[in-house]
Formats: structure tokens, sequence, C-alpha cells
């Protein structure tokens, strides 16, 4: 048990480093600084109390006695070892409130949702107060000096009362605690969250795992808190424990270590994709300039490639003699010139680009695009974007120019199918945290294991001969640069073929 408080201890300063990062670290944090405090507290108790002695073929055992002895040797008073454990609870219940208030930020806004959000956290917040008014150790000795000032008759009613609170605010702190993993699971099924799948079931795995050890040591016997020490002692505290059991030497060391192993196997999905502005800015700029390097390779490649095929066809004008021909090379080299043309100004274009993020509505920007791409005319674009500003803070040209990508891309597939019915949904959902983008069309889709190589550069599910694919990466990596998240579904089957792009930016001033 002792080993616990080290492993959270550990845990607790890698997510203070991460807070510094992320929104999620601080919430993280507080709830395993939470669990340690009580852990203390509880080491301080069966220290005085109880006998603690891990089995002999424990790997661990002698670092677990040293740590218990050493913990259990800074004797303190029953008051204080109490009110640590009540800051512990606190500390993590607190740590609860803000992982709720960040996960209601990324639901799908509306003027319902406003009046969730505060009844919720007006709720979390009342149950805090309660608990600790219930539970300080000024409350158990005024508890215990009302029980013992009635006559015989009023104690056991008042005695039959207090236990039914206590009891009542075990219940409210398991859905106290429950209630991020409730509401955030309510939303993902009625898709009301701007969460992908991956980050939904991860976020969800680490705070039921954090619940479920924290609920289960500090509520359930034997660690729980009695009621009955009170009214004969005055102090709230566990009793009637004269060998701490076994199981808490092993399994909660065991379950302190998985949840240090789970943090750090999800740390780039839970926190790298919420950096601090000036991170932001400077990860989008290393980026964007390696992007651009890789594009000018591209272009002056094709810029190579164009002059020598002008160069052959020059030639060949002047060595052919039928005027057919001679139509022909003439069309030849003025195909080639015209690309010539288009590539230099796209090279001129990215010589003179400068970073520039400002505040853009992404409404607005994904018409822009959508006017770029010049659809033709047999595909029906439905546009599906919520009543109300979406803001994010992007480079409006790299922003813009990866937009348009995904919509080529689409249209592209969309010839292919050969179909009727070509169908092209632009969709626009936003929270306060972030912005949503879903572009979806009814191609013929792509083979499930072709999806992960379609981000590669130069990989390209069309003919090779139109499409260099370089589209869907440049889009990617411009996502990506902007802190932002971008997904790819599809299926290939007839019938029910599609494609659709899902991407996540952080909206403006999301705190």
């Amino acid at each position: 048990m002792a080993l616990s408080v080290l492993i959270l201890t550990v845990t607790a300063g890698l997510l203070l480093w991460f807070s510094l990062r992320s929104r999620y670290g601080l919430p993280l944090f507080l709830m395993t600084a939470g669990m340690a405090l009580a852990s203390v507290a509880v080491v301080f108790q069966s220290y005085n109390t109880s006998m603690y002695s891990p089995p002999g073929d424990f790997p661990l055992r002698s670092v677990d006695l040293a740590l218990y002895r050493f913990i259990g040797g800074w004797r303190q008073p029953l008051a204080r070892v109490q009110g640590m454990r009540v800051a512990g609870c606190m500390l993590f219940f607190l740590g609860i409130l803000l992982m709720l208030f960040l996960i209601l930020r990324n639901l799908k806004q509306s003027r319902r949702l406003r009046l969730w959000t505060i009844l919720l956290i007006a709720g979390a917040a009342g149950f805090s107060a309660a608990y600790l008014t219930m539970y300080l150790p000024g409350s158990a000795y005024r508890i215990y000096l009302t029980y013992h000032a009635l006559n015989a008759g009023a104690r056991e009613g008042y005695r039959l009362w207090i236990e039914r609170v206590d009891t009542a605010m075990r219940w409210l702190s398991l859905v106290y605690i429950l209630l991020p993993v409730l509401v955030l699971s309510f939303a993902y099924w009625k898709r009301l969250t701007t969460y992908f799948a991956d980050t939904y079931f991860l976020l969800t795995g680490i705070l039921l795992l954090y619940d479920s050890v924290f609920y289960a040591v500090f509520f359930l016997p034997p660690f729980v808190q009695s009621a009955d020490a009170v009214f004969r002692s005055g102090f709230w505290y566990f009793s009637g424990i004269i060998r701490v059991p076994t199981r808490y030497m092993l399994i909660f060391p065991g379950f302190s270590l998985l949840m240090l192993v789970f943090l750090l196997a999800g740390s780039r999905r839970i926190f790298s994709g919420e950096l601090v502005l000036l991170s932001r800015k400077r990860a989008m700029k290393n980026s964007i300039e390696e992007l651009n390097r890789n594009l000018l390779d591209v272009f002056h490649s094709e810029k190579n490639l164009m002059f020598s095929i002008m160069i052959l066809a020059g030639q060949a004008r002047e060595a052919y003699g039928t005027p057919e021909g001679l139509t022909k090379l003439e069309r030849l080299s003025d195909v080639a010139r015209t690309r010539m043309d288009m590539i230099t100004a796209s090279l001129n274009r990215i010589r003179e680009l400068h970073l520039h993020m400002e505040p853009t509505d992404i409404r607005g920007l994904l018409d822009l695009a959508l006017r770029d791409a010049t659809l033709p005319s047999d595909i029906q674009c439905e546009k599906r974007y919520c009543d109300f500003p979406v803001r994010c803070l992007v480079d409006e040209y790299h922003t813009r120019s990866a937009l348009k990508n995904l919509f080529d891309n689409a249209a592209e597939a969309l010839e292919l199918s050969q179909s009727e019915d070509k169908h092209l949904t632009v969709q626009v959902d936003a929270s306060r945290a972030r912005a949503r983008i879903s572009i979806r069309d009814n191609g013929p889709g792509i083979a499930p294991g072709e999806i992960r190589r379609v981000m590669l550069p130069f990989v390209s599910s069309k003919s090779k001969n139109t499409n260099w694919g370089i589209g869907l990466p440049y889009a990617f990596r411009v996502i990506n640069a902007q802190m932002g998240e971008m997904r790819i579904r599809s299926c290939d089957q007839p019938g029910r073929s599609y494609t659709q792009v899902d991407i996540l930016l952080p909206r403006e001033r999301s705190f």
C-alpha cells in the first residue's frame, strides 16, 4: 500500500508537467494528487492501529515496508490525519469537476446544453461543499457533542439519521465521480460530442480506472470511514481492522502502476493536441516550413519535366512535316507552357508565404474552398452548417488549400463512380472548445487496407496519370500543424459506399 503512494506521487509529478501543456493534465493531476494524499492518511492510521506485512514472495516487499515505516514514522494527530483524507478527497472531487467542465465544453452548442451545463456544474459544486461540511474534523466533533448531549431516547434517532446521511453521501460520491463518464458516454451515443472515437474510448478508460480505484479504496470496506467511530471518539476514521488485507498491498500498487502506464500510453492522444498557443504557433510554423520544402521539391521536379517536354516538342515540330502532326505538337507545346506558368505562379506564392494565423469563420472558409474546387455540375453539394459563427485560429491560405484538396479528391472519386446520383455533403458542428468539419461523398469508397496508405505522400487510390497522391497528406499535415485532428472513414461495398473525412480544429479562445 505504501508503494502506491510512491507510484501516485510520480504520476502526479508527470501530470503536473502535462498540465503546463494540456487542459486535461490539470484535472488528472488533481485526481492523482488527491488519491495520493488520501492514501498517506490511510497509511498514517494503519501504522497506529493495524498490522502491515506484505507477502514474503512479493518482489518489492522490502521497498514497500521501508516506505510504510518512513511515512508512518511521521506520526500525526488523528484530527490532522482526518483532515488530510478529506483534503485528498476534495482534490479528487475538484479534478472530477474540472474534467466535467472540459467534457461539457466539447459538446455541440445549444441553448439546452447551456442550461444543463449550469445545472451539472452547480450540482457538482454543491455536492463537494456538502461533503466537505459533513466530513471535516470539526463537523465530526460537533456530531459527537450533539449525540452525547441528547437523552437516551433521542440518541438512537439522531444516530440513525447520521448513518443514513453517511450512506447517502457514499452513494452520491459514486454518482459524482462517474458523472464525467456518464455525460461523455451519453453525448457520444447521441453524437453530441466533438471527440473522435479513439479519444473517447481512451478518456473513458482512464476515468473509469481512476474512479474504480478511488471508490474501492476509500468508500468500501475496510478503509471506509465509520459513522460509529464518530459517536465513540468524535473522529471520522476506519475501524475494526487488525491487519491490513494482503490484497491492498498487492492490488492497489498494481492499479496505481496501471494508471501510470495508461497515462503514458495515451499521452499523445490526450495531451499533445491541447498545447498552449505559443507552442501551437511554433509547431505550425515548423511543420508548414517542412511542408513547403517538400512542395518546392515536387514543383521543381514537375517544372523540369515540363521544360524537357517543351524542348522535345520543339525538336519534334522542326522535324515533323505534316500539318496534322504540326497542330498536335503545337497543342503539346501550349499545354506544357500553360502548366509551366501555373507551376511558376505556385512557386512564387510559396516563396512569398508568411505564416499568419488569425481568427477565421470556418463556414466562410469552406465556402471559399468549395468555390475554388469548381465542382462539376452533376454533383449535388449539400451544406449543413450550424447557425452561429465558428471562429478558429488558423492560417487561412493553407487551411483553404487543404479543404480545396479534400473537395477535389471527393469530386474525382464521384466522377470515377459513374453514378447518376452524386452527392457531396459538407457539415459543420461546434462545441465551445472545437469545431468539427465533416466532408462526405457517396463515391466508390476506399478499401479498408488502403485508408492508412492514402495518408502517405505519393500514394493514391485513383489514376496515377491524373493524381499524384499529395492532396490528403498535405491536408493532414496542415490540420495537424494547427493542433487539429483528421480522420478518414470509408466503405467500398457496392450500394452503400462512401468516404468521409472528419476534421477537428480548436476554436478561438477555447480556454
